[in-house]
């Protein structure tokens, strides 16, 4: 435990008390009781490095940030994400001279900010309400307020895959619509997969059975989907 806070062995989930050992100025890490292995090699690591851990999906990277580091910087990440993501889709929705370029809608950048915040929220709610409706007891041992936490730090650290989309605004005009297009596509598959696997991470689903965490990933997103859609077209009509 750090400062009150739960510690997870990086490579299986066990939980542990303690990350490190002090002995007079030196810090020594542990090894986990059921795997045998370091408790949390990142310790050691720097937060850069960490970071590209979890953008190449490596589930020990989101052990850590998810439960032994201090997840302050991410919050300040995800907000930069939330702003890059937001602006990607507004030069998106631009036509394609080059003298509008640099036209962004100070109205528009602020409705899909809004509209990224919704999803954010959907995608959290359903990933509760689906693991919950499985009965996880998980959900029970760490109370309700910390598990919804957890939620929320898995899809902060899987939208760390948003950065994919920094090419589309630094060569829009040297592409074509459908390579955007298929750029925006693979950057959402790495979501998804980022997803998948931080979600695993936390344990709500046994490891074993990755093709759950999957389909729960999967129903989550698609439900999110369709209520933004279905709330985009009613409000299209009501303004028509």
């Amino acid at each position: 435990m750090i400062g009150g806070k739960l510690s997870v062995c990086v490579n299986c989930g066990h939980r542990v008390r303690e990350l490190f050992k002090k002995y007079s100025n030196t810090l020594k890490t542990t090894n986990c009781e059921k795997c045998h292995h370091v408790t949390d090699k990142y310790i050691e690591f720097e937060e850069f490095i960490i970071l590209i851990d979890a953008l190449l999906l490596d589930s020990c990277a989101f052990r850590h940030i998810i439960y032994n580091g201090d997840f302050k910087l991410y919050w300040k990440v995800s907000l930069v994400v939330l702003l890059l993501e937001s602006f990607a889709l507004c030069r998106q929705k631009l036509s394609d001279p080059a003298n509008d370029a640099l036209n962004v809608h100070e109205k528009g950048f602020y409705t899909y900010t809004l509209h990224n915040l919704g999803d954010y929220l959907l995608i959290t709610c359903f990933l509760l309400l689906l693991t919950a409706a499985l009965g996880n007891d998980q959900i029970k041992e760490m109370g309700v307020r910390h598990f919804t936490l957890t939620i929320i730090k898995v899809v902060v650290i899987s939208n760390l895959s948003k950065f994919f989309l920094l090419p589309i605004l630094v060569w829009r005009n040297n592409t074509t619509v459908f390579g955007r297009s298929v750029h925006y596509v693979l950057v959402m598959g790495h979501h998804l997969c980022s997803l998948v696997l931080a979600y695993e991470a936390v344990g709500s689903v046994k490891s074993r059975l990755r093709w759950l965490s999957i389909t729960l990933v999967i129903l989550a997103f698609v439900l999110k989907e369709y209520i933004r859609h279905y709330a985009a077209f009613q409000l299209q009509l009501n303004l028509t």
